[in-house]
């Protein structure tokens, strides 16, 4: 998929295409906020599954992605219940945990339809995941603000979970969606529930960097700043925002 047509697709907030499964659609905020964060953050972290980020044993090191979630799916009955709900909160469709003779997947409809989540099309979903929540797109797992409880289920499933202090948070999502909705001059606290959640962090880093535009430029004109140390072609509130 076109990296630069996925991000239009998400900016306008229209469906996402998952060729051979069916049509993605990007959250609202109203929607998110009627299943629960938690909840949205529970289907993320079970969508966005990287055997990567857990410790396996080794017979277990050859499988792939999708082998290893259908196979916790199996043997865990509330993970296989996350799981589905969470396929269909994104596709609006009934889904199931399907094998034959040689291949695990999560299926549409009839299997005879075959509109099949294979290995393949996991990786496409948790790309197209990672860039409507602004994840970065590294191996590395990094979460933003809003989804500081992205691997909670996974770890609640496998009892992996670090004892490592947590940074405290300075953003959420209720911050986020209350600074959008009182700074922004087109945005409101009634309308902004209609935004999906890639449009939500996508106007709040457009408003950083207008802010950040002009405070620099009266930093400059004030004195404050050193024209010198500047790179004006570098300096634009419409620069390119990396997710």
């Amino acid at each position: 998929m076109n990296e630069t047509d996925l991000e239009l697709k998400l900016l306008y907030g229209c469906p996402i295409p998952i060729e051979g499964v069916g049509m993605m659609l990007p959250p609202k905020l109203a929607d998110i906020i009627k299943l629960g964060e938690t909840n949205y953050n529970q289907f993320l972290s079970t969508l966005l599954f990287d055997k990567d980020n857990i410790d396996l044993a080794s017979e277990a090191a050859e499988y792939n992605n999708l082998q290893i979630l259908c196979s916790y799916c199996y043997h865990h009955e509330d993970f296989r219940t996350i799981t589905l709900q969470a396929i269909e909160f994104f596709f609006k469709e009934k889904a199931h945990l399907g094998y034959d003779e040689s291949n695990v997947f999560f299926y549409f409809g009839s299997e005879l339809e075959n509109r099949k989540i294979d290995n393949e099309k996991l990786d496409l979903i948790q790309f197209v995941l990672k860039k409507m929540n602004f994840f970065k797109t590294s191996k590395e797992p990094e979460y933003n603000p809003a989804n500081s409880k992205a691997k909670q289920m996974i770890d609640l499933i496998m009892k992996n979970k670090k004892n490592k202090p947590k940074p405290k948070e300075t953003m959420n999502l209720h911050s986020i969606i209350s600074g959008m909705a009182w700074k922004s001059n087109n945005v409101n606290i009634i309308n902004v529930f209609d935004l999906t959640i890639y449009q939500l962090y996508q106007g709040f880093r457009v408003m950083e960097n207008i802010d950040n535009y002009e405070h620099t430029l009266t930093g400059i004109y004030s004195g404050n700043v050193n024209s010198k140390e500047i790179n004006f072609s570098q300096l634009h509130w419409a620069k390119i925002i990396e997710s």
